[in-house]
């Protein structure tokens, strides 16, 4: 019996996080795609998908909050990604086909300030975590 929609997708991220290149292309289909919504940028097969992860910039950091399946049998996963002193999530949709992955939707955002009007002056019942407390 093959891994589950929710194991693939942690091994990938697992894998991804240990620098396992060719362990994590092995999770993809050949011709997966991988489309990272908030820049608009697309990767056509699963060698750009892991190419696009091997030049990234090094220092990175991977920690993943949740994976779950969905009704869909696509599977949801949300992972924190530290740099340096930046920090991103990642809202990612994976669809698996017969044991693989197939596509990736990502949702990228950072970290940051809110605007000076959002504060507890402003809104009342409001507070704001610190990078230190979301880890």
């Amino acid at each position: 019996m093959g891994l589950s929609g929710t194991d693939i997708v942690r091994t990938f991220w697992a894998c991804l996080q240990a620098r396992h290149w060719t362990r994590a292309r092995a999770l993809l289909h050949d011709d997966a795609t991988m489309h990272w919504a908030s820049s608009g940028e697309h990767f056509d097969n699963a060698d750009a998908i892991i190419r696009v992860q091997v030049i990234y910039p090094e220092g990175w950091s991977i920690k993943v909050i949740s994976v779950d399946e969905l009704v869909s049998g696509d599977v949801h996963s949300l992972v924190e990604v530290t740099q340096g002193a930046m920090q991103f999530f990642a809202n990612s949709r994976f669809r698996l086909e017969a044991g693989s992955i197939r596509a990736i939707t990502e949702y990228w955002a950072t970290f940051e300030a809110p605007p000076d009007w959002r504060s507890t002056e402003t809104i009342g019942a409001y507070r704001r975590d610190t990078p230190e407390a979301t880890k």
